[in-house]
């Protein structure tokens, strides 16, 4: 019998990723729904088999590299300017009330605590793409905006560090007695987090010179993609999570590099968009639908899916009372933190690898459920986020009554605008096409 191998189910992926987010757009719903659902299509086939999932982790370690560093190059220094301690407060209220409401009720359904918690984390991740998208396209601007590109910037920050945490405790549960401490994975999963940022920020700095002294940037390209993989490839040494280490290199080069230089690499981000196609048909083709059809398991998608709608509200709210935020943003904003994807997704899959390097059934039928959930309502968060957020934005008074008003140019040089020096559509998670996509 003929073997399939990666190249053809890469090829298969990006074809059918095209055809499901021309679909996906079509109908006004994230695209990357439409790459999930080819990945389903392909599993449902047969073609996406054990084996064939194995090989393509180098490439899903790699989009989650590039998803990191994209992240990275969106947020701005300047959005801390004078707002550390207002935000602040915001997040810290929305991402730890996030974290723990969806814990318990995790708790409550599955009984186990090291579950749980790891549910709690990846809730607390905010899909960046689709909202900021919302924003682009309806030229969105005001205190609301503001304060939304603070907390998604730093959202998912916020869902790295507690999922570190989780999977440390994860490890402890299934660890023989006295191996593991709670005191020593506090303190390796602390020292990780360190070396993350300290390498991610070496990296960038050595880069941020070479492309200062460089012309054209776009010379620098095979560097640029190098330096992600090879940040990639020693996390993986290690045996850390990428994610991080990548968002602070993106950081570094996306507010260090000279004004005259362009922020964003169109060339880096054309290349990056079919990685992660890939990467979501991956997590699609993942999904086992016999788990999915479970009754527990959808009571537990349920009960997330709500649990964090409710917690990001509320705890929005609630920090934007404590800091005297002004009424409309305070009203709307939870509604505009809704989605979830990328990050969310990626650091499931950093879930179901660390549970199965464990070697216990156990651990391995605890990662599988984790990603079977997670998938399943980044599904419905993707439909629910983006016209949530849209809502959030317009009763906020943040989208302009006549957008035929507004030119490009002048959505460019609005000095106003939070998000001025990212608003680079092509810079999205999902690939996705707008107005403004050169």
């Amino acid at each position: 019998m003929l073997e399939v191998g990666p190249l053809l189910i890469i090829g298969a992926a990006l074809v059918l990723s095209f055809g499901g987010a021309t679909i996906m757009r079509r109908v006004g719903i994230p695209q990357i729904l439409g790459f999930m659902l080819a990945g389903v299509f392909l599993a449902l086939t047969g073609l996406f088999t054990p084996e064939l999932r194995e090989s393509l982790f180098p490439v899903v370690d790699l989009a989650l590299g590039l998803i990191g560093y994209n992240i990275g190059m969106e947020i701005r220094k300047d959005i801390f300017a004078g707002k550390v301690r207002r935000m602040g407060v915001i997040l810290l209220f929305e991402s730890i009330l996030t974290f723990l409401l969806v814990s318990l009720l995790a708790y409550w359904i599955t009984n186990q605590l090291h579950i749980a918690v790891v549910f709690g984390a990846v809730a607390a991740a905010t899909d960046p793409a689709s909202t900021v998208m919302v924003i682009w396209e309806r030229h969105c601007k005001g205190t609301l905006t503001d304060t939304l590109m603070f907390v998604l910037a730093l959202d998912d920050v916020v869902a790295i560090v507690l999922a570190n945490v989780a999977i440390s405790l994860a490890v402890i549960f299934y660890a023989v007695p006295g191996t593991v401490t709670v005191l020593g994975a506090l303190l390796i999963t602390s020292f990780d987090l360190i070396f993350s940022v300290l390498v991610g920020s070496i990296a960038g700095f050595g880069m941020v010179r070479f492309i200062n002294a460089e012309k054209d940037r776009n010379r620098l390209l095979e560097l640029e993609l190098g330096i992600i993989i090879l940040l990639v490839g020693i996390m993986n040494f290690f045996e850390i999570n990428a994610i991080l280490t990548s968002m602070v290199f993106g950081f570094v080069v996306g507010n260090w590099v000279e004004p005259e230089k362009d922020p964003v690499n169109h060339t880096l981000n054309s290349i990056m968009s079919p990685v992660v196609m890939i990467f979501f048909v991956f997590v699609g083709a993942s999904i086992d639908l016999s788990v999915l059809l479970l009754p527990s398991i959808i009571i537990l998608a349920i009960a997330y899916v709500l649990g964090r709608s409710v917690a990001k509200y509320i705890g929005a709210y609630t920090g934007a009372r404590i800091s005297r935020t002004d009424p409309m943003t305070t009203k709307y904003l939870g509604l505009c933190l809704m989605s979830q994807a990328g990050v969310a997704v990626g650091l499931t899959l950093v879930v179901e690898r660390s549970f199965l390097a464990i070697n216990d059934p156990a651990a391995a039928a605890a990662g599988i459920l984790i990603l079977n959930v997670v998938a399943l309502t980044t599904m419905i968060l993707q439909v629910i986020g983006p016209i949530s957020a849209q809502i959030g934005l317009e009763r906020a008074g943040e989208t302009p009554a006549n957008l035929t008003a507004i030119t490009d140019f002048e959505f460019f040089e609005d000095d106003t605008l939070p998000a001025k020096a990212s608003a680079n559509p092509s810079a999205n998670l999902t690939g996705e096409e707008t107005d403004f996509q050169e």
